[in-house]
């Protein structure tokens, strides 16, 4: 595998709304269950929209460029300088899982007492989560050059294995 593609709108379409589908829910969970713990799931919206963009987008090699993360490299280009020289660090990966985490796992929380609608949100979550493998992070493993993801990136080594599974290998 040579170069990077850049992202099939179709593909990015798809994940696009699974995304919105995911954060339009959670966000509605909390609001209407626990309603104090919504600006804290806010927070973490905001941190995942901006912070991590920031630590992980503009220095990947994909920045600026229409990749598959919903358009990530892109959307960081709108916003941060670009820093090549600099790779993931831990700072990267604390603001990214502890985002996600308050972002899936409120959601969780809140609705733990109501079988219907926990249940839905799991759904919401799982087809966002295989909409990123599928559409993102198994093509990061299959194009990226760059040393940092391999090394570093946990979703890059759960990808790896699922895309071993599946038969695709680079």
């Amino acid at each position: 595998m040579d170069e990077y593609p850049s992202a099939d709108p179709r593909e990015q379409a798809v994940l696009m709304a699974l995304g919105a589908g995911f954060v339009l829910y959670g966000g509605y969970v909390v609001n209407r269950f626990r309603r104090r713990w919504f600006p804290l799931w806010l927070g973490g919206l905001l941190v995942w929209a901006t912070l991590c963009k920031y630590l992980i987008c503009a220095r990947c090699e994909c920045y600026g460029k229409p990749c598959d993360f919903c358009y990530g490299g892109k959307y960081a280009a709108l916003f941060f300088k670009p820093q090549p020289d600099r790779t993931l660090d831990a700072s990267g990966i604390i603001a990214e899982g502890g985002s996600m985490s308050l972002m899936a796992m409120l959601p969780i929380a809140a609705a733990w007492g109501n079988k219907r609608v926990l249940t839905l949100y799991l759904f919401t979550l799982l087809a966002f989560e295989a909409g990123l493998y599928y559409f993102c992070c198994s093509k990061c493993v299959l194009y990226s050059k760059e040393t940092w993801k391999r090394d570093i990136c946990p979703t890059y080594k759960i990808s790896k294995v699922l895309n071993q599974l599946r038969g695709i290998t680079p």
